[in-house]
């Protein structure tokens, strides 16, 4: 999945990519995910593009690993 956001030139992010937006992404493509049910592997607040790791639990027993990419916007 892909994140759009406003960055600096030396990369950083204005603000930060949190589990909030990362439901709000998977709502978008139709994927009502409870935020408290996303966790970002590593980061409770990304401040950096790049590639990260997150785990969406969609039920007591299933879990799904997902890639999220964070890149400025254009």
């Amino acid at each position: 999945m892909k994140l759009a956001t406003k960055v600096s030139s030396t990369g950083k992010i204005f603000g930060s990519i949190n589990n909030i937006q990362v439901a709000e992404a998977l709502a978008s493509q139709g994927y009502e995910i409870d935020r408290r049910n996303i966790t970002i592997v590593g980061e409770e607040n990304v401040k950096e593009v790049g590639i990260y790791d997150a785990v969406v639990k969609c039920h007591r027993e299933i879990k799904a690993n997902i890639k999220i990419e964070v890149v400025g916007e254009e």
